[in-house]
């Protein structure tokens, strides 16, 4: 699930997609970038006494020093990972950051994955 993240979001950040908390504190943030993590993975669909399914709920946050970005980015996100089988779940959210030059904006996904 992660590799097909990260490709997905590689297109709107090439080289500026991190796991939440993995940047270099010692390094300037790019102009726009982004972050994610897996808030949640529950498995799903019991059959016969098993799980088919893990449904993995996923935190996705743009970061941009342009606040016109922030408004026309995340729903084009949004739409790239739902044609991958991502199910939006949120529209989003403000997000601040360490740095008074970007804000953020917070969007949630399920990605239900085959089991077995």
């Amino acid at each position: 699930m992660k590799t097909e993240l990260i490709a997905i979001l590689e297109e709107f950040c090439p080289d500026n997609v991190y796991l939440q908390g993995s940047m270099n504190p010692d390094i300037a943030y790019p102009e726009k970038f982004i972050t994610f993590f897996t808030s949640d993975s529950d498995f799903n669909a019991f059959y016969d006494n098993d799980a088919n399914r893990i449904d993995w709920k996923v935190s996705v946050i743009f970061y941009s020093s342009n606040p016109a970005e922030l408004e026309s980015v995340p729903p084009l996100i949004i739409k790239a990972l739902k044609a991958e089988g991502f199910i939006p779940i949120t529209a989003g959210i403000d997000v601040i950051s360490d740095v008074i030059t970007h804000t953020g904006w917070a969007m949630d996904f399920y990605y239900p994955e085959n089991y077995h």
